[in-house]
């Protein structure tokens, strides 16, 4: 291994993924299944979907930014996984908050701090 690899400030830390997300959350499996219809049909983008029917309260708009598995509920992870970036579920996802409609905008991995 090169001397300039060992001596990196980051080197041996270990890493996590994290993903960058944006999401539609709402209380009915019916109204998420209609809000991916709208999309996969063409009528409405994903993020112009989550700004009009999102009930996230957190108030982005749909939009979570970077988040790490331990930050978000397992099964909303669990399917974020099998989505590839810049893609979207069109199957909604049941977590403890409601339906969720769930795009990965990008995967990275990072040092733990």
């Amino acid at each position: 291994m090169p001397w300039f690899v060992r001596k990196s400030k980051n080197y041996g830390k270990p890493t996590e993924t994290v993903a960058n997300e944006g999401h539609i959350l709402v209380q009915k499996q019916s109204e998420a299944l209609r809000i991916s219809e709208e999309i996969h049909d063409g009528k409405i983008s994903f993020n112009e979907a989550a700004f009009k029917f999102s009930e996230d309260k957190a108030g982005a708009h749909g939009l979570l930014g970077d988040k790490a598995q331990n930050e978000l509920d397992p099964d909303f992870w669990a399917a974020a996984l099998t989505c590839k970036e810049g893609d979207w579920l069109r199957e909604p996802v049941k977590t403890q908050w409601g339906w969720h409609l769930i795009m990965v905008q990008a995967r990275l991995t990072k040092k733990k701090k």
